[in-house]
């Protein structure tokens, strides 16, 4: 029973390192659609490039509020099934 559960931690530690390594890929991508998104609305208001800066700061700015809550939530998991195991 012993080896289940602890096969069970090991996969879900993995799979909580795989979810918070994805972070990077999400900042990439919804910064360049931010980016994207602000250039053009740049473009049709004459503004360059009050909107692009601003959208691009917003993605990073949410991006990384986010991973943050990940991170504590998972790190608080962690902790808790270290703590429990002991």
């Amino acid at each position: 029973m012993k080896r289940i559960n602890k096969k069970k931690n090991n996969t879900r530690y993995l799979n909580q390192i795989i979810m918070l390594s994805a972070w990077s890929f999400t900042i990439v991508i919804s910064s360049f659609v931010f980016l994207f998104i602000g250039r053009w609305i740049d473009v049709n208001l004459n503004t360059e490039p009050a909107f692009m800066i601003g959208l691009f700061i917003l993605a990073i700015s949410l991006c990384i509020a986010r991973l943050y809550m990940d991170f504590t939530r998972t790190s608080e998991q962690i902790r808790r099934m270290r703590h429990h195991r002991v």
